[in-house]
């Protein structure tokens, strides 16, 4: 709640800074600014709820971001404009500086847009494992989280990371959650495109935190319905070559919401018992905040994503580093376990905008210490 308050702060910030100062009358000013105010937030209501055709959304989108982006350049405007009036100094015509401002916005919003719908390339990253068999040392897997699958997706979307994906011929594919922002029966052309995912050792998910606002159990029963197994507080045993490799899921964390009693919270000591002593353990679990916690037991890697790698480097980014209480994006080394937090490989429909932290299929490979 607290991110979707600040998200509409920020666009409501241009519209009545906008409104405030443009060369008009003084009394039609406020008016023009509630206008605006309320044109934002009509905006940001239609990309959260997504419910226009994928067109609609990206233009909605674009003017959203043009809203966002232009925030602190408004706000630097006027911090210059406050200082020159306790100043006494003349303050001058504010039109040219709003044209510059909104046009400079629509650029960084265009391609802050572009670099959120073209579809993620594979991004190798070689994760050492300690405890690593010699029979797992260079198993591939690829890690595919928050595809965000929507209204706003196109037909080639998740398609084109299934094809991806099936290219560099992994061993095992994981899907970290936020699969998708509707139903399962309401994004069906798309989704069933992720039945067609190919690896030696399976497919396996864990849940996110967007499985539980839209049908939590519909989406259980579709991916078991395409041959994809959910790991809920479980793990399962891969062998290979007499050697043994544990991969674990838990619920996401969106389990503690009081909507949603009734579900299984997450319990580790639940999900790793009877798991083969040594056997080096490869841990699913969506959002990264509580990899400290999870670092005290016999964990090797834990994969993760929720945090889209903070979408815009700088402020932004840093924000979401903050709540994820430092983990946002990239490799991190938590006691004697590494954790991996993907930037994601889609967008959510909240903040259509990705500037500097690319989407991403994350290819995972296991080596041993040199």
């Amino acid at each position: 709640m607290f991110w979707i308050i600040l998200l509409l702060l920020t666009v409501a910030y241009a519209p009545c800074s906008i409104g405030l100062s443009l060369p008009v009358k003084r009394k039609y000013r406020p008016v023009i600014a509630l206008g605006l105010f309320f044109l934002a937030v009509a905006l940001q209501f239609v990309m959260f709820t997504g419910i226009l055709p994928r067109a609609a959304l990206l233009v909605a989108a674009w003017c959203a971001g043009v809203l966002i982006f232009s925030t602190p350049f408004f706000f630097l405007r006027d911090m210059v404009l406050l200082v020159m009036h306790l100043k006494k100094r003349r303050i001058p015509n504010q039109k040219y500086s709003i044209a510059i401002i909104l046009i400079l916005s629509g650029f960084l919003a265009a391609w802050g847009e572009y670099s959120a719908v073209r579809p993620p390339k594979v991004k190798p990253v070689a994760i050492t494992v300690q405890n690593l068999p010699d029979a797992f040392n260079g198993f591939r897997i690829v890690y595919i989280t928050d595809t965000h699958i929507s209204r706003t997706s196109s037909k080639l979307y998740l398609w084109t990371i299934v094809c991806r994906t099936n290219a560099v011929h992994p061993d095992l594919v994981l899907l970290g959650g936020d699969l998708g922002d509707l139903k399962p029966d309401e994004i069906k052309p798309h989704m069933h495109q992720l039945g067609d995912l190919h690896a030696e050792y399976g497919v396996y998910s864990s849940p996110g935190n967007h499985e539980y606002y839209r049908g939590f159990d519909e989406w259980i029963a579709f991916l078991d319905s395409i041959g994809i197994e959910t790991l809920l507080n479980r793990h399962i045993v891969i062998e290979k070559d007499g050697a043994k490799l544990v991969i674990a899921g838990l619920p996401d964390l969106m389990r503690g919401n009081k909507w949603f009693e009734g579900r299984e919270e997450p319990d580790l000591d639940k999900t790793l018992a009877g798991a083969p002593e040594g056997a080096p353990v490869v841990l699913l679990s969506h959002q990264p905040r509580f990899a400290r916690d999870y670092a005290k037991y016999p964990i090797s890697l834990q994969l993760s994503g929720h945090t889209h790698g903070g979408m815009i480097a700088g402020l932004p980014a840093l924000l979401v580093k903050i709540a994820n209480k430092g983990f946002v994006s990239g490799k991190y080394q938590v006691d004697d376990m590494t954790l991996y937090v993907s930037n994601g490989a889609g967008l959510w429909n909240g903040f259509m905008f990705r500037l500097d932290v690319p989407s991403e299929i994350t290819e995972i490979i296991l080596c041993k210490p040199e």
